[in-house]
């Protein structure tokens, strides 16, 4: 039953979001959807506020015509959806006590990390969640928070990003590598400064150690210091966090110490998948202010594979490549920008498996793909095709034309400008395209080669 025109925006948009997520692809929908908020209803116009400026960006060129529809059957009135970034409410930054000089200075802090600039996919989503809470109740959230995962995954960008949050609150913060402690616990031991270094090191509200894995390979002296030093923080009620590229329990270094790693959350950063890396494309590209193609960024993810700064690399030199050379970013580009010099997820599956996937999905034979046909259900599976087998195999306006039957090029550009069209308007159309890709995916190995639909 409809919500009362006078209902509060939030719980107006919380009933449009129950909507939405019958229609919208679950990846989507959990990143870019699932934090946002209503904010206020004025006149004819909602407004909902996310998160991230990524956020933002991807709802209003993905979602106006769908939120506006689910809010405005959930309202029981015509309502147009805006979107806005959510504010932070930092506190003001105090003052520092004159007992603790150049405390901003021995914070660590390069001051550019923020959660606002953290793209969130669903490999980080616990690692971020974690951090941020963290960072709103140091020494209550998860304490100690282990964040680890390979390297260019985001490890530092939080454990910055923390950093950056706690200072804004007036909190003390000291952010390290697992280097630059033993160094200086060393150097303290040599001089006998050991009390400087307690304030410094063991002393802040919070404690953000980078590269914990480094420890394997320190002494342990070091080790027991580094054992001794979190407790007196865990002691004084001081947040620790850690990064590694592994997890605490299969750090080899001392037993306790290993036991106070892994004694609070563990939180892991994977690589991102294919939709994932869609997302980081996205976001980058709006960051850029790139006016790029859905498809050539869903070329992309398909081909390119590795950690955020590989990913953010390669939409990097596509757009110097655009940039340089006066040509437009298609699809021939950015495989130019692809080319060796990245690494990639070259497709495990022939255009004859898409073919038939698709097919089979729509309850066709694959010749009504291939052949004349030009009813609805054959055209609309069609053009289907054409879209995964240029955003998944990458194949080529004329390479498709020649798999489907010999189609000429202006067939295919239309067709994938009006599938293009629809996933836009049609979260139906986007949920067909991820079963169809999951169903290939799912597909024995030696079927997803055959070369016969």
């Amino acid at each position: 039953m409809p919500l009362s025109p006078n209902d509060s925006a939030r719980r107006i948009w919380e009933a449009a979001l129950g909507r939405l997520q019958l229609q919208t692809p679950k990846t989507a929908f959990d990143t870019w959807l699932s934090e946002t908020t209503g904010e206020r209803v004025e006149g004819g116009a909602l407004t909902v506020s996310a998160p991230t400026s990524f956020g933002v960006a991807w709802l209003e060129r993905r979602m106006p015509q769908a939120a506006a529809d689910a809010a405005s059957a959930a309202a029981g009135r015509p309502l147009k959806v805006a979107f806005e970034l959510r504010g932070e409410r930092a506190a003001p930054k105090p003052a520092q006590p004159a007992a603790v000089p150049n405390a901003s200075d021995a914070s660590g802090l390069s001051g550019g990390a923020a959660f606002s600039s953290f793209v969130q996919t669903p490999e980080n989503r616990l690692a971020h969640a974690a951090a941020l809470a963290a960072a709103r109740s140091p020494g209550a959230a998860y304490n100690p928070l282990f964040i680890y995962g390979g390297v260019g995954l985001g490890k530092t960008h939080l454990l910055q990003a923390i950093g950056r949050h706690a200072a804004e609150a007036g909190l003390s913060v000291l952010y390290t590598t697992t280097e630059d402690l033993t160094s200086a616990y060393l150097k303290a031991m040599r001089e006998k400064r050991t009390a400087a270094f307690r304030e410094r090191f063991w002393g802040p509200d919070v404690f953000l150690l980078d590269d914990a894995h480094a420890l394997a390979e320190k002494s342990l002296r070091v080790q027991e210091g580094t054992l001794h030093g979190l407790d007196a923080l865990r002691r004084k009620g001081s947040q620790i966090v850690a990064a590694s590229d592994r997890p605490a329990l299969s750090l080899p270094i001392e037993e306790r110490l290993r036991s106070r790693l892994a004694g609070g959350l563990q939180a892991d950063l994977s690589a991102p998948g294919p939709e994932s890396r869609l997302i980081l494309l996205t976001a980058f590209a709006d960051e850029a202010d790139a006016a790029i193609g859905e498809d050539v960024l869903e070329f992309l993810a398909a081909r390119i594979s590795g950690d955020v700064q590989v990913i953010k690399g390669c939409l990097t030199r596509l757009l110097a490549l655009a940039d340089l050379t006066g040509q437009a970013i298609t699809h021939d580009l950015a495989r130019q920008a692809v080319g060796d010099q990245f690494s990639t997820d070259s497709p495990q599956v022939s255009p004859a498996a898409v073919i038939a996937a698709v097919a089979r999905y729509r309850g066709l034979p694959p010749s009504a793909l291939e052949g004349p046909r030009r009813d609805k259900a054959a055209s609309g599976a069609r053009q289907e095709a054409m879209r995964l087998l240029h955003t998944t195999l990458g194949l080529s306006a004329e390479e498709i034309g020649a798999t489907l039957g010999g189609r000429d090029r202006a067939t295919i550009l239309y067709g994938l400008r009006r599938t293009a069209e629809r996933l836009r308007q049609d979260a139906d159309a986007a949920n067909a395209l991820d079963e169809i890709r999951a169903s290939l995916a799912a597909e024995p190995f030696s079927q997803r080669l055959s070369t016969s639909a």
